[in-house]
């Protein structure tokens, strides 16, 4: 038989300095026989569990009064009552509970004891880096009125990559998993991001034990976030272009780029790698290219399935 609540013996409240709630109950608890000892009493009793509303009347139908945001503490202590006399036989116990307004534990609905079960621990944060720009928010090439690009702090910004931790225990060392994924991006979607927008940038571990000699290994990933994608606009220009009539595939027909003068210039560059030129100009005296300045996004970063890693598919 379960040991059975008698009721409560005391009851204590505090408000601490910050404003938080501290409600402190110590129960009386009867035990079936002398025998049954204080584990029996810990994983049997009919008590509140950790993250319980503190509202007495569910074990004690007689309370009246209740706080819907001070919940179950992990704090415990259990003791023999104390008019039982020294060395008498025990089967009165003081239990003793908190619940409190404020949060400061691990979720412990229900106890962990192997370290294998612990949940994945997840935190987050900001990367910063400077940036030079090619092309404007509309994907524009950045170019002055002689056509030469934008270089320098002028098209330098300051971009933010989200970040994501995770924390978890293994028993064993994913050691060739991460080593190989190291500096991936995502190859499909995760978690709510596109493709090619996740990069996964560290793993940090650590050998641990419990038990009897028993080892595991604690091990922490870190993740950057770019919703635009991790492939940079890049705009097309260089030295030399293609010779009129010249075949684009071959490396032999590309000559020095000319200026208006006959001096070698750099220039900017279409698709099949032609010079741009000026075909005339616009009605406000703008100048029009006979073809569009060609702009890529050549795919620098490896690729792979990040789930491999053993993370959360979703957040």
């Amino acid at each position: 038989m379960a040991p059975r609540l008698v009721g409560p013996l005391t009851q204590k409240f505090r408000r601490d300095e910050e404003g938080h709630r501290w409600y402190d109950v110590d129960w009386l608890v009867e035990t079936e026989t002398q025998h049954d000892t204080i584990a029996y009493i810990l994983f049997n009793w009919p008590l509140f569990a950790v993250g319980s509303q503190f509202n007495l009347a569910a074990a004690w139908p007689e309370a009246r009064g209740a706080d819907p945001w001070a919940f179950c503490t992990p704090e415990l202590n259990i003791s023999p009552h104390r008019d039982i006399p020294e060395s008498s036989p025990v089967r009165y116990w003081i239990v003793s509970q908190t619940w409190s307004t404020k949060q400061s534990w691990r979720c412990q609905t229900f106890p962990i004891e192997n370290p294998l079960f612990e949940p994945v621990e997840m935190s987050g944060d900001f990367v910063h880096e400077n940036r030079e720009a090619s092309v404007d928010r509309f994907g524009k090439t950045l170019k002055h009125p002689n056509f030469q690009p934008i270089k320098g702090p002028a098209v330098e910004y300051k971009y933010s990559y989200p970040t994501i931790n995770f924390g978890f225990n293994s028993l064993t060392l994913p050691l060739s998993t991460f080593v190989e994924l190291i500096n991936h991006v995502n190859d499909a979607p995760l978690w709510g991001l596109p493709a090619r927008s996740v990069r996964f940038t560290d793993a940090k571990w650590s050998r641990k034990t419990y038990g009897n000699c028993t080892y595991y290994f604690n091990v922490n990933y870190s993740f950057e976030f770019d919703i635009a994608g991790f492939d940079r606009k890049v705009a097309a220009e260089g030295s030399t272009c293609l010779a009129p009539g010249g075949n684009p595939g071959d490396p032999r027909a590309m000559i020095p780029c000319k200026s208006a003068t006959g001096e070698n210039i750099n220039a900017p560059l279409d698709h099949l790698a032609r010079q741009l030129t000026i075909a005339g100009y616009d009605a406000d005296g703008s100048a029009m290219f006979s073809y569009p300045q060609w702009v890529q996004t050549p795919q620098v970063h490896h690729q792979g399935n990040l789930l491999l890693l053993g993370i959360p598919s979703s957040l």
